[in-house]
């Protein structure tokens, strides 16, 4: 019987500013013993973990146009996650999730035997034959820092699975099958080289999983056609719809008033909360009409964070201004520095 070639891991870390965080974790298998900490994101910090370490081996494809596979794991929602990039990728081999632990050809579970804790995964490399297939991740939940919620556990469950089909390690350009990543959200080399990049956008993952260069690879193997996914990144916290309404009272002598009400921000998750910055507001005034930009240092008259509680109003300018018609247009601002989808106006005319 051919003995599978397994994908083993090694665990490479680099944090930069990042303190480490102690993994708390779950697992079915009482005689795993415990792992060391995993590293959480902190603000202007890259923490670069390996998903595994694959040795090089001849790799053979499974037959069919399936896999079947038995989720035994803690983390059904990353699983099917997963799946779903993988089964909508074009390629002509697809995962079945099936009932039967005893006779499904792929089983995944949770193990605490990956060595380096969350971020990391063990999976066998290509058809093992008569002999079950697997990958093991180490559960975790979001108190275990961002590379062991669910972004972390789906983009290792990606890449690993990219293993159970055959495909080794390639850090040739942005990859799902990068040997490492960053954060948890992220293959190494699908962030570019630009630290700044990554700081301005906290709260973000790679949720189309796969590039051209993966599925194409696939393809070769078990056929099909490339469908690349149209959204590489997706928000992990939601975008705030709408700033809350804003209002202008001129009060004479050249004076105004302007009241914002505080849109409720969406709740973050406790491993990004390390991420976050007081939720802000910023105000623009531009003469007779609404033209102001998100940003725009000429038109802005304060940007201060909220002392208002959510849904509640707040006096946030109240002084004297240009005579005439002015607009005051107002954005709110997250705990992750983006601003709403929406800014608010009001016209007040200043006499």
């Amino acid at each position: 019987m051919t003995r599978p070639a397994a994908a083993l891991v090694l665990l490479f870390i680099v944090a930069l500013l990042a303190p480490v965080a102690p993994a708390a974790a779950s697992d079915r298998d009482a005689a795993d013993p415990a792992q060391p900490s995993s590293p959480a994101a902190r603000p202007g910090a890259r923490v670069v973990q390996s998903f595994d370490h694959a040795r090089i081996a001849k790799v053979r494809k499974w037959p069919g146009r399936k896999i079947t596979y038995y989720d035994d794991t803690l983390d059904p929602d990353a699983v099917k996650r997963a799946v779903r990039i993988w089964n909508t990728s074009g390629m002509k081999m697809r995962f079945k999730k099936i009932s039967s632990k005893r006779t499904a050809d792929l089983v995944l579970k949770n193990s605490k035997k990956v060595p380096s804790g969350c971020g990391t995964g063990v999976a066998t490399l290509g058809y093992t034959g008569r002999r079950q297939a697997f990958v093991r991740i180490l559960h975790g939940t979001d108190a275990d820092g961002q590379s062991c919620a669910w972004p972390g556990q789906t983009l290792v469950l990606t890449h690993e699975l990219g293993h159970v089909l055959g495909l080794q390690h390639d850090d040739s350009r942005c990859s799902v099958m990068n040997s490492y990543h960053v954060n948890g959200v992220a293959p190494g080399q699908c962030f570019t080289p630009d630290p700044a990049d990554f700081d301005e956008s906290p709260g973000r993952w790679w949720c189309g999983g796969l590039v051209k260069k993966d599925i194409k690879r696939a393809k070769r193997m078990y056929g099909g056609r490339v469908q690349v996914p149209v959204t590489p990144w997706c928000d992990i916290v939601p975008l705030l719809p709408a700033t809350g309404p804003v209002t202008a009272v001129a009060t004479g002598g050249s004076g105004a008033q302007v009241t914002l009400h505080r849109h409720p921000e969406p709740a973050l998750p406790s491993w990004l909360v390390g991420s976050a910055a007081p939720p802000m507001y910023e105000v623009h005034l531009t003469p007779g009409a609404c033209s102001a930009t998100a940003g725009n240092e000429l038109t802005i008259e304060k940007r201060y964070p909220w002392t208002a509680a959510p849904g509640t109003p707040e006096l946030v300018l109240d002084g004297f201004f240009p005579a005439g018609v002015q607009c005051f247009t107002a954005w709110a601002i997250d705990a992750l520095g983006r601003y709403a989808a929406a800014p608010s106006t009001t016209l007040v005319t200043v006499s």
